[in-house]
C-alpha cells in the first residue's frame, strides 16, 4: 500500500490526540511499511445518498419477519440460509466445504477441517443471533466477537495463531497486511497496527451501539440500519482485529446487527461472493477515501436482491413436499410421509436421526428411507451399510446453486442424480 493511495487527512501521522492517521512501527521487516489507524465511525454523513436504494433497502429489512413472529418455514430458511452463509463466507477466505456437510449429521466434528470450521462458523452465528436477541446491541462486546472468532477458526487447518484473540504487539499474527503476496511494499491496504488495534475496535462497538444513532437512524432522520451496516463493516475491515477471519467476522456482524433490530437476519454473503470485485472496490473508497457511498450502495443492492433471492428459495423449498408426495403417494401416517417436511429443514438424514425426529423404530425409519429413493425423492449417497447417509439433492440443489442460478436448472440437476440413483435399485 502507497501512503499516497491514502485521502489527505489519513495521510498525516498517527497522533493520540488526533485519533487517527499512518503510522510505522518497530516490528523486524516491516520498519518502511506504513499503517493506517482509522478514525472513529462518522454519525453523519455529507455524502449525496441513492436514496431511492436506501430506501429500498430499508424497507426490505423493515419488511422482514420478527425473530419471534416468523413463521415455521421462515424459521426452517433461516436455520438453512444460516449454514449456506457459513459457506459462502467461509468460502471466499479460502476455507472450502459444501452446504450437504455443513447438514450432515454423519461429519466428525472433534479434529481440524474446513468442515469443521465452517460448522462452526454456523454454530458461531446463532451463539451470537441468541446472544443479541435476549440483549440487543448491548451484547456486541469484544468478548463476544472473541467467542464468536474462537468458534469459527479454532477447527480451520489453515489458522495458525490464536483463535479467539486480538491481534497485540508480541502475539503471533500480531501485524497484518491485506492483499499482501509478494513485497509487503505491494499490499492492498494495512490495517490498523497491533497496539491500536483494542481501542479502535471498542470505538466501532460504540458507535454501533450508540442509543443516540440508533433512535434517529430507525425514527428515519439520521442513518437508517442499512447505511450503519455498510459503514460499520467497513471501519471493522480496516481495524482488522483478528490475525485472520476478520472477513468471516465481518460479515457475520450484518446478522446481528439485523437480529439487534429485532429482525429474523437476512444473509449477504452468497451476494458478496458473486460481487467480490465491487465489494473490494467499495471497501477501498471507504477505507483509503473515507467515502461511503459505494460501499452503502453495494450493502443496499446487498439486502435487495438477497431478499428476493430468499424469496425465491422459499417457494421453491415450501412446495417440495408436495412435489415428492405426488411422486411417491405415500401412505398418509407412515414414516416416508411424515418425514416428507423434515427433509427440507434435514436435507441430509441418516436411519438413526429419522427414528429420533419421528420417534419411530430403527426399522420403521429405514424402511421409509427406502421407500423415499425407491420414489425419487432421496439419493442413497454412501452405499448400502449400516451407516447409510440420504440425500434430498433437490433441497441440497436450490441451496448450493450460485447466486442468481434460474432454480429449475438446479433442480434439473438433481432430479437427473435421483433418477438414475432410483432406476438402479
Amino acid at each position: 500500500m502507497k501512503r499516497e493511495e491514502l485521502v489527505d487527512v489519513l495521510r498525516q501521522p498517527y497522533s493520540t490526540k488526533r485519533g487517527f492517521g499512518t503510522e510505522k512501527i518497530g516490528k523486524t521487516g516491516f520498519e518502511n511499511i506504513w499503517f493506517v489507524v482509522p478514525p472513529k465511525p462518522p454519525h453523519t454523513i455529507s455524502e449525496k445518498l441513492s436514496l431511492p436504494l436506501v430506501r429500498d433497502a430499508n424497507l426490505a429489512l423493515q419488511g422482514r419477519p420478527t425473530l419471534r413472529s416468523a413463521s415455521e418455514i421462515q424459521r426452517t430458511m433461516a436455520y438453512l440460509l444460516a449454514r449456506r452463509e457459513a459457506v459462502s463466507s467461509s468460502r471466499m477466505e479460502g476455507t472450502w466445504s459444501t452446504i450437504d456437510e455443513v447438514l450432515s449429521p454423519a461429519i466428525d466434528d472433534t479434529g481440524r477441517s474446513a468442515t469443521a470450521s465452517v460448522r462452526g462458523y454456523a454454530n458461531a452465528l446463532m451463539h451470537g443471533i441468541q446472544a443479541v436477541e435476549s440483549s440487543g446491541m448491548a451484547a456486541l462486546s469484544t468478548e463476544l466477537l472473541c467467542t464468536l472468532h474462537e468458534r469459527v477458526m479454532q477447527k480451520d487447518p489453515g489458522f495458525h495463531a490464536i483463535a479467539g484473540r486480538l491481534r497485540e504487539p508480541g502475539l503471533p499474527g500480531d501485524v497484518v497486511q491485506v492483499g499482501s503476496f509478494g513485497r509487503k511494499e505491494d499490499s492492498i491496504y494495512n490495517p490498523a497496527p497491533p497496539a491500536r488495534v483494542k481501542r479502535c475496535l471498542n470505538d466501532i462497538l460504540d458507535w454501533m451501539c450508540d442509543e443516540s444513532l440508533l433512535e434517529l437512524g430507525d425514527a428515519g432522520m439520521g442513518m437508517v440500519l442499512p447505511v450503519r451496516m455498510a459503514i460499520g463493516h467497513a471501519h471493522f475491515e480496516a481495524v482488522h482485529p483478528f490475525s485472520d477471519g476478520n472477513g468471516r467476522v465481518g460479515r457475520m456482524l450484518w446478522a446481528l446487527q439485523m437480529a439487534a433490530a429485532g429482525r429474523l437476519p437476512l444473509y449477504l454473503s452468497s451476494y458478496v461472493e458473486a460481487e467480490k470485485s465491487e465489494y473490494g472496490a467499495a471497501l477501498h473508497d471507504a477505507q483509503k477515501q473515507l467515502s461511503y457511498r459505494r460501499m452503502i450502495d453495494f450493502v443496499c443492492q446487498a439486502i435487495v436482491a438477497c431478499s428476493e433471492e430468499e424469496r425465491v428459495t422459499q417457494k421453491v423449498l415450501e412446495r417440495l413436499p408436495d412435489v415428492w408426495q405426488e411422486r411417491g403417494r405415500f401412505r398418509s401416517g407412515s414414516s416416508a410421509a411424515r418425514a416428507l417436511e423434515l427433509l427440507v429443514r434435514m436435507p441430509v438424514m441418516t436411519v438413526k436421526l429419522l427414528a429420533s425426529e419421528l420417534n419411530v423404530s430403527m426399522q420403521a425409519a429405514s424402511q421409509g428411507l427406502r421407500r423415499l429413493e425407491k420414489a425419487g425423492v432421496l439419493r442413497d449417497r454412501s452405499g448400502h451399510g449400516r451407516s447409510r447417509i440420504f440425500a434430498a439433492e433437490e433441497v441440497i440443489a436450490i441451496l448450493a446453486r450460485p447466486f442468481g442460478m434460474d432454480t429449475e436448472v438446479a433442480l434439473e440437476g438433481a432430479r437427473n442424480a435421483l433418477t438414475i440413483s432410483s432406476s438402479i435399485m
